[in-house]
């Protein structure tokens, strides 16, 4: 049996997943596969899913053989991927065939709707058409009438209530005509009873709703009492229910659509929000969801919602809205994403794994991922080491963590400005040699994005690859730096609190007058014998 169900909803789309075989998941790299379907119907979810099913099952089979049962010749891994590769091709040419046909569909729909319309039009057009007809009749009639009195042609009472009644009968006829509708399917362009108009005044148009970015200008943007950061941030969660639902008249965001983008918030990992908001939501779901990435917090959740629903309340006020679907949630404020520190079996098992990255080295992945262990650093602190950054202080080689502002980069908090004094065992193990002449940064191999912090590809990578060898979602990259803390506090040793707080570039733990005025005054040494306490029994990693 699949240990995942074949379909899943995140957000508004459903998704194709099945889990790889355990013995297969050297080979793809993967613990599952992934593919989003690209619809929100459940009908057209179910058959993609069946033929996805079908076909990853013939890719497992041939993986299995390791042989091309047509050609008769080795397959590789290069091919297998490829294969797979192909599956998703060739998934996405249905969907986009399937977009097209509904697109025509829909067209012909609007089409038909139009015509439905002007011919609507030209009945009523008719039906006005016959209504003047009747009402000139009357006025000929009286005008007749009038003229036979004042010449004397009628002259006789019965002549004369002949006249009258049928005046009277063309009145009543043109009040029945204009109140209720008669049959006029004699007359020439006569309407259908469905079409028939009850009264000659038209209807009042119903004035249509605003689309979500019209009102945002109106209720808040053009307000000169509403402040900057306000309308920054309301812009920017408005941007991002846009990017997701589209931009949608103000009456059809209902509850229901208010629970999907919350569902959706709750997929998209931390690092979206930290970067570039034009990425394709979809994948960063996948993303989040095959690295096992930490997705966004109930607090982040929540002030989206805040954002949203503060923007709805002056929609209420101006009677663009008529009830408020951000308001009255729910949200977790105390779940976290679970980060804990590595235990000693885990580091074993990272010790004795292949690093499985092509595009960075061994030696690199050894090197940062040594420093992070054996400092507490951060990735970003970590992958922005200079050599410059390399220094002796008070006769100790330390790591400098300081701004760099030529390159638009500083430690993450004031605190984070600090000196890390270089453990032994990294100087036995010789992290120095990677130091380069010519080269700005220390683990040069690593490319600086043209957006984004430097060393986001090596923390995907390091994801992935935590994942391809069955270590928990539990631990991240970062969970060296709570195993860091978490050993230096619970050691037996003499280590001050003050000292670890310096040490991790944390704000002090005691915010006594002393610990702030004196923070600045710890000494290398101690440092360094607050460092070198961290020691590992299982972690050995090769250049």
């Amino acid at each position: 049996m699949e240990k995942f169900p074949m379909l899943a909803l995140v957000g508004t789309h459903y998704h194709f997943r099945r889990a790889v075989p355990v013995a297969l998941r050297p080979l793809f790299g993967k613990t599952e596969f992934w593919i989003s379907l690209k619809t929100g119907n459940k009908s057209e979810a179910r058959l993609s899913a069946m033929a996805l099913h079908a076909q990853t099952s013939a890719l497992f089979r041939t993986a299995r053989l390791m042989t091309d049962p047509a050609q008769k010749k080795p397959i590789t891994k290069d091919d297998l991927l490829a294969l797979y590769q192909d599956i998703i091709k060739k998934q996405n040419e249905v969907i986009e065939t399937n977009e097209h046909n509904a697109a025509e569909q829909l067209r012909l729909e609007r089409y038909r709707a139009s015509m439905s319309r002007y011919e609507d039009l030209l009945r009523t057009k008719a039906f006005i058409d016959y209504s003047s007809q009747a009402l000139e009749q009357v006025n000929q009639s009286m005008i007749k009438l009038r003229k036979d009195m004042i010449t004397g042609t009628t002259q006789d009472k019965a002549s004369l209530a002949r006249k009258t009644e049928e005046i009277d009968r063309l009145h009543a006829t043109l009040i029945k005509l204009f109140q209720t509708g008669p049959a006029l399917s004699q007359a020439p362009g006569a309407v259908p009873p469905s079409h028939q108009l009850a009264s000659p005044t038209p209807s009042p148009v119903v004035p249509t709703s605003p689309r979500l970015t019209e009102a945002l200008q109106l209720a808040l943007l053009a307000d000169s009492q509403k402040s900057e950061a306000t309308k920054k941030e309301t812009a920017r969660t408005v941007a991002l229910f846009v990017q997701a639902f589209g931009d949608k008249p103000i009456k059809e965001i209902t509850g229901r659509v208010a629970g999907e983008f919350r569902d959706l918030l709750f997929s998209l990992p931390t690092s979206y929000a930290k970067g570039k908001q034009d990425l394709d939501l979809n994948t960063e779901v996948e993303r989040a969801q095959e690295f096992d990435l930490p997705t966004l917090s109930g607090k982040s959740v929540k002030n989206h919602f805040m954002w949203l629903s503060a923007l709805w309340n002056q929609l209420l006020r101006r009677e663009i809205a008529e009830k408020n679907p951000w308001s009255n949630w729910d949200f977790d404020l105390t779940k976290r994403n679970p980060r804990r520190a590595w235990t000693d079996d885990e580091l074993a098992l990272l010790s004795s794994s292949p690093w499985t990255c092509s595009t960075i080295s061994q030696a690199t992945f050894a090197g940062i991922t040594l420093v992070a262990a054996y400092s507490g650093m951060r990735l970003g602190e970590i992958c922005n080491l200079r050599n410059e950054d390399i220094q002796e202080v008070d006769g100790i080689p330390c790591f400098l963590i300081r701004p760099h502002p030529a390159d638009k980069w500083t430690p993450k908090t004031e605190a984070g400005t600090r000196n890390v004094p270089i453990h032994s065992v990294l100087l036995e193990w010789g992290i120095l040699d990677f130091r380069k002449d010519g080269e700005k940064f220390l683990f040069s191999e690593l490319k600086t994005p043209q957006s984004g912090p430097r060393g986001t590809d090596f923390g995907r990578n390091f994801s992935k690859f935590k994942t391809t060898v069955s270590l928990p979602a539990a631990i991240t990259f970062h969970s060296f730096r709570h195993t860091v803390s978490t050993r230096l506090r619970n050691q037996a040793g003499d280590l001050r609190e003050l000292w670890i707080d310096a040490l991790l570039g944390h704000e002090a733990s005691h915010k006594s007058q002393g610990a702030t005025t004196y923070l600045s005054g710890i000494t290398t040494a101690n440092l360094r014998q607050t460092v070198e306490a961290v020691s590992y029994p299982t972690l050995f990693l090769k250049a």
